[in-house]
């Protein structure tokens, strides 16, 4: 496998999974079966000129998008995403729960 294909299947798995597409979603929006996505993925087959258009189409991205330099190391997977979310939410409540006993304690004293 080239330089450019594999930047072209982390990019295609980032942007599918950015979409909250799982493969079998991507394939019906392309209509081609869940395999011909599943094996892009995994290298084993090469999309076509038009399957390109159709997946970055159903991805919501311009088709050159998927043959960058691999945004794999610059952009949070969706997980990745959840758990800073989770840890944010988790911090500001705590602060925010702290600010108001602080308040309280001011308040009634």
């Amino acid at each position: 496998m080239n330089e450019n294909q594999a930047n072209f299947i982390q990019n295609m798995k980032f942007y599918r999974r950015r979409a909250g597409l799982s493969q079998a979603q991507l394939a019906e929006n392309c209509d081609v079966s869940n395999g011909t996505i599943g094996n892009i993925e995994c290298g084993v087959t090469k999309p076509s000129f038009d399957l390109i258009f159709a997946i970055a189409k159903a991805l919501s991205i311009q088709a050159s998008d998927l043959f960058k330099d691999s945004i794999k190391e610059t952009k949070l997977s969706s997980s990745q995403v959840e758990i800073v979310s989770e840890t944010v939410n988790s911090a500001v409540n705590e602060a925010v729960t702290k600010a108001l006993k602080d308040l309280r304690f001011r308040i009634e004293h």
